[in-house]
């Protein structure tokens, strides 16, 4: 994290999302145009991220070679979710629903993606920091997130929705359902050893949407530093999704 690739990253990142803002801003862009690109790279980075990681593996024995993508790369993680979301609101035609997705996409597109380019989990999973520009899951990485923002950003301009206080409370309750929900598959996708009924331990468990374990490296060890810390992420959320909202909410009035 912060090597010299991944701060060039960043910078390119960032000229990217200004340049595109500004464009999306000067030329009035509506956002049924920018859902339509965002559609676009949700395809490429999605085929992208398959076929560059992708690989064949044997079984114990050595008897079956099959193709197997690693769990971490499920598209499960909040950004990933985010391309469901975006074919949604492109093609949708209930539009409370469409709303109310729109609300929960506009503070997590921009916190989920910058949470991710600040701490790049390619870089420790995937691929080589010296792969920085040489791999493709690199660019469909830094692309993907990139987009992300800057669609977030146009949700928030866009004159499509007239921001209210009771968008706050619809977005933080999706993305709190969102991590219950996320308890679940991790539990279900975990690796967990058995002897005699009775559970031993966990070779693997994934982590999607943070809730077995923070991006910062906390040691969390007993059940009750896990309450904490899910009351911890809960409190982060809400403060940061009332932040988001309160300047458009207050540009609406």
């Amino acid at each position: 994290m912060f090597s010299v690739q991944h701060i060039i990253w960043l910078i390119i990142s960032i000229i990217l999302i200004a340049v595109s803002v500004i464009y999306c801003r000067k030329k009035n862009v509506s956002l049924k145009q920018v859902l339509n690109v965002a559609c676009a790279i949700c395809v490429f980075s999605e085929l992208t991220k398959v076929f560059g990681t992708i690989r064949m593996v044997s079984s114990q024995d050595g008897s079956i070679i099959r193709p197997y993508i690693p769990m971490n790369h499920l598209p499960l993680h909040l950004c990933s979710l985010q391309i469901i979301l975006i074919f949604y609101v492109r093609f949708a035609e209930n539009k409370k629903m469409r709303e109310r997705i729109l609300a929960f996409m506009y503070p997590s597109c921009i916190i989920g993606a910058i949470a991710a380019l600040l701490m790049p989990s390619i870089f420790t999973t995937s691929i080589s920091v010296n792969e920085a520009f040489t791999h493709p899951i690199s660019y469909q990485f830094f692309i993907f997130h990139t987009m992300l923002i800057v669609l977030g950003i146009n949700i928030g301009f866009s004159k499509e929705i007239k921001w209210e206080v009771k968008h706050i409370y619809s977005a933080i309750l999706i993305a709190v359902l969102l991590g219950f929900i996320s308890i679940y598959i991790n539990s279900m996708l975990a690796s967990p050893t058995y002897l005699n009924g009775e559970l031993l331990y966990v070779d693997f468990w994934p982590n999607f949407m943070f809730t077995f374990d923070d991006p910062i490296g906390l040691n969390i060890t007993t059940i009750e530093q896990w309450y904490l810390y899910l009351v911890v992420l809960i409190l982060v959320v809400c403060v940061l999704v009332t932040l988001f909202f309160l300047p458009v909410i207050k540009r609406s009035k």
